[in-house]
């Protein structure tokens, strides 16, 4: 498959097709958060004010910790850290702001932070997937090469996935996918969790598919491992300390 697409369909630096893919995303998974409003005996205005508290702190969280991923780049241009239109933005940072940026927002308005993590989860998911569309399109996840037959060759140079005329990894495609199946799984059988574990679960699991996918990407690494995979382990091994504390508590 070959993809060569403008990455500014209007022309505007800050209208790519990554950008309104998020836009698109923080909307569709908004809206689905917002329709559970009754079950945290609140209104939809409310949730959709956690929504925007939430994306402000992953937009900053994102693009914070890239600049950290890439410091030695940014300590040399320390202006360019502030040029988003120029691309460069961390999920993992986006993610973990976004989430503790709108749980923190639940708590000031006296809302159920465990009860909101569990029905916000699926809606989250879905939102990124819904993003990672446009990362797969603008080629946005830099890759290995790959002969498989679903690689894909970016024609546009502009491209942070162009290998020349070389087929890499879809990266992005395999996270929308990742979003997708953990989304429906969470639908599916997240009321069987305690609601306090649903978010926390689902997030450890999110990693660890992501330490995977990472295996395919070519960013900076430390120690061996890049920032998607430490972060990952950090995640795991804080939701794996919560759990046992949880079954102590329980226990006592």
């Amino acid at each position: 498959m070959t993809i060569d697409i403008d990455l500014t369909p209007f022309g505007l630096p800050l209208l790519t097709w990554t950008s309104l893919a998020m836009i698109a995303g923080v909307l569709i998974g908004g809206a689905l958060f917002a329709r559970r409003a009754p079950d945290l005996d609140t209104d939809r205005r409310t949730l959709w004010g956690v929504t925007v508290a939430g994306m402000l702190w992953g937009l900053a969280g994102a693009r914070l910790l890239h600049v950290v991923d890439y410091a030695d780049y940014y300590a040399a241009a320390p202006f360019q850290a502030l040029y988003i239109w120029n691309g460069g933005m961390s999920l993992w940072g986006g993610v973990l702001a976004g989430l503790g940026g709108a749980l923190w927002s639940v708590r000031c308005l006296g809302l159920s932070v465990a009860r909101a993590g569990a029905l916000a989860a699926a809606p989250g998911l879905i939102g990124l997937a819904v993003g990672r569309a446009g990362d797969f399109l603008a080629g946005e996840r830099a890759a290995t090469g790959t002969p498989l037959p679903w690689g894909v060759v970016y024609a546009n140079p502009d491209a942070q996935a162009h290998a020349g005329a070389a087929a890499v990894h879809p990266v992005a495609a395999y996270e929308l996918l990742l979003d997708a199946a953990l989304a429906g799984a969470v639908a599916l059988w997240g009321r069987r969790l305690p609601e306090g574990t649903v978010l926390p679960v689902a997030l450890a699991v999110w990693g660890a598919g992501r330490f995977v996918i990472a295996l395919a990407r070519t960013d900076p690494t430390l120690l061996g491992l890049q920032q998607a995979q430490w972060l990952a382990l950090i995640v795991a091994v804080a939701v794996a300390v919560g759990a046992w504390r949880a079954h102590r508590r329980r226990r006592g």
